[in-house]
């Protein structure tokens, strides 16, 4: 009887490691998923709805790659589902009215209102198939705009996770059908396994609430090798997990930079420097006493140098001019590429007279010499300005007139004496 007590142990002990690895498991999987939907979602609530179509299928599609459990993601303007990657296979679900959805829209609405992503599922999808929906809303200025969507293969995905636990002489079942946890659903495994006395029962934290998996051991069969090959592929697995977990917070920063940031030169891109000045212009209407302003820069000989030189030299200028254009500028202003040769300052509570003096420091800056391949490459600098409220309350307003104020500068400069613009 006592060696029996201390053969139940040991296996108590083996499954309860066997899950804590499927829980690993699970959650490295899904994090994987998760993770690449954030950075969407922030980009959706920088752009404030004033979405760029062409813009966000090429971010979808970047995402969608980017996993191998994803079937799809939808962006839903309101609750009707606008945006659809890829639509090869889910033609049914572009333009879907979650109200019309009986089956899904209790859910929806759900996590509309309560404003927090959840994992919901799984289900059975409109477009045919099984999985699950990590659904995130979009708040933007506080109020319901939308909601994120990425499906994702349930089917693959649990047999991946939980296929192994038969051959590992191991009884699996798992409950929690929209997070429910033991309100849930069982949606893998047989039900009954959640009345056994001997099962075990492990917790698995999904957004939204939890899963619950039941384990339970078929036999008594594994000997000291085995149970130090378990305790081996533990230690292999935990360090594996460690890694990848950091690797897919990596990746989660880079796909949110790539959203709103220039690869080149590493500025705010045109979505977030757009953002940068509207919010600019929201703090100087609620003080009005204050002042924003807009510099539109625009290199002179830029071209030049690219058809001389070749193409990297003129990268070098431009994330040469990015860094120093940054360090000219004060660190509450913001410095962005608006496009090819062209960048955007934001100034934010702006004195006045500094403004000119503000100018002129970027001019030096953009016009300063960048050494590169053993050559001094040279371009100059016209600028535009335009201040809120003077010449407009809107960024558009600001960013037309500074651009026009550029170009009236660029074509100052041309007819000057002995000076070539490019």
């Amino acid at each position: 009887e006592l060696e029996t007590s201390r053969l139940d142990a040991r296996r108590k002990v083996e499954l309860i490691s066997f899950g804590s690895l499927l829980q690993a498991r699970l959650s490295h999987e899904l994090s994987g998923v998760l993770f690449l939907s954030s950075g969407l979602s922030s980009y959706l609530v920088v752009r404030e709805g004033n979405l760029n179509r062409s813009e966000v299928e090429a971010i979808l599609a970047r995402l969608y790659d980017g996993s191998r459990y994803i079937r799809n993601i939808g962006i839903a303007v309101g609750y009707t589902l606008t945006y659809v990657y890829p639509v090869e296979g889910n033609e049914q679900a572009v333009g879907l009215y979650y109200p019309n959805v009986r089956a899904q829209w209790p859910d929806v609405k759900r996590v509309s209102e309560s404003g927090k992503p959840a994992l919901l599922g799984p289900m059975t999808l409109v477009q045919r198939g099984r999985g699950l929906i990590y659904r995130v809303p979009i708040l933007i200025r506080g109020k319901y705009w939308g909601m994120l969507s990425t499906v994702i293969d349930a089917n693959p995905l649990f047999a991946d996770t939980f296929g192994k636990a038969s051959s590992e002489n191991v009884e699996l079942a798992v409950r929690g059908r929209n997070a429910l946890g033991m309100k849930g659903g069982v949606f893998w495994g047989e039900a009954g396994l959640f009345e056994q006395k001997d099962a075990e029962l492990i917790d698995v934290d999904v957004p939204g609430g939890k899963w619950i998996i039941a384990l339970r051991a078929k036999s008594l069969s594994m000997d000291e090798s085995g149970v130090l090959r378990l305790r081996i592929l533990v230690w292999v697995l935990a360090a594996f997990l460690g890694w990848g977990a950091y690797t897919l917070l990596v990746q989660r920063a880079r796909l949110a930079r790539m959203a709103l940031f220039d690869q080149l030169t590493e500025l705010p891109n045109r979505s977030l420097i757009e953002d940068r000045l509207s919010r600019a212009i929201s703090i100087q209407r609620r003080n009005p006493s204050s002042l924003s302003a807009l510099l539109f820069v625009d290199l002179d000989g830029f071209k030049s140098v690219n058809d001389r030189y070749g193409h990297r030299a003129g990268d070098a200028v431009l994330h040469g001019v990015a860094a120093r254009a940054v360090r000219a500028v004060r660190d509450v202003d913001s410095v962005g590429r608006w496009g090819g040769d062209e960048l955007i300052v934001v100034l934010e509570n702006v004195d006045r007279r500094k403004i000119p003096e503000l100018i002129e420091r970027v001019r030096q800056a953009v016009e300063t010499p960048i050494k590169f391949a053993g050559q001094l490459l040279k371009v100059g600098a016209s600028i535009g300005s335009a201040i809120a409220p003077d010449d407009g309350d809107s960024a558009g307003d600001l960013i037309r007139l500074a651009d026009r104020r550029m170009y009236e500068e660029k074509k100052r400069r041309k007819q000057r004496p002995g000076r070539r613009e490019g």
